[in-house]
């Protein structure tokens, strides 16, 4: 079947952020080697992202669309697999002044104060910095795990919180929503609880008085790091949330 995340925008594809979102919110980039962009809340975030460029739909990323990379990161396109046959983990990007496109040295290694393994490190012989990619080479997607979490467009109910967004008023192509009064929710392949197990990662879904997903985990949290992991905020403007632009041109 095909992907919800390119049927509910009616493409064949998106282009994801290479790196998490950078620069400033008058003037966005997506560059490794320098810190995200942190410290705002999901409306900025959000209208960042939809007016980065209009014309090729630029959009803050849902969790669908997290999903989308996750699965693929984990098929043959993606992550090499270990003798088992199980994709291998992207490592983590163990920056604590939330440098993008950094590796550290291992899958879980301990927050450095700066950067372990810049990109696109050609100095490196064995290409360390490849690991913190979603296709183990320099052409895939770095971030993922580790570095800020990164704040999607998944919501509880249209709770707004302490985001300034009116969720209601958001057009449906740009939201994942939920509903229900459990923990546990799912819209299918948002690789969530269809993955739930798969890895030791942090996994928290969205309560009434935390109702926005972010995914991919901190620096921080060295134990149980992996893109699938998960949790829940209310996207006030923290410094270790960020977000990631997504475009989907549909032409």
């Amino acid at each position: 079947m095909t992907h919800p995340a390119f049927t509910s925008l009616d493409v064949t594809g998106i282009w994801v952020g290479k790196f998490e979102t950078t620069g400033t919110v008058d003037k966005v980039t997506v560059k490794p080697n320098i810190a995200s962009l942190g410290n705002i809340d999901g409306s900025t975030m959000y209208n960042t992202s939809f007016n980065y460029k209009r014309d090729l739909d630029s959009h803050m990323m849902k969790n669908t669309e997290w999903g989308a990379m996750a699965y693929l990161t984990n098929s043959k396109y993606g992550r090499p697999k270990d003798d088992a046959g199980v994709s291998t983990e992207v490592w983590i990007n163990n920056s604590s002044a939330y440098i993008t496109g950094c590796t550290g040295e291992s899958a879980s290694a301990s927050p450095v104060n700066n950067c372990t393994y810049p990109y696109p490190n050609t100095n490196n012989d064995n290409r360390t910095v490849f690991q913190g990619s979603t296709t183990n080479n320099i052409s895939g997607i770095y971030d993922t795990v580790g570095g800020a979490w990164d704040a999607v467009m998944g919501n509880l109910n249209n709770i707004a919180s302490s985001s300034g967004l009116t969720v209601s008023s958001i057009p449906s192509r740009y939201k994942d929503i939920y509903t229900g009064e459990s923990e546990i929710y799912k819209i299918l392949g948002d690789a969530t609880t269809e993955v739930y197990g798969w890895s030791e990662c942090y996994s928290h879904f969205g309560l009434s008085d935390y109702p926005w997903v972010k995914r991919g985990d901190s620096f921080t949290s060295v134990a149980t790091v992996s893109m699938f992991a998960q949790s829940r905020s209310i996207l006030e403007g923290v410094r270790w949330e960020t977000f990631r632009i997504v475009l989907s041109p549909n032409k």
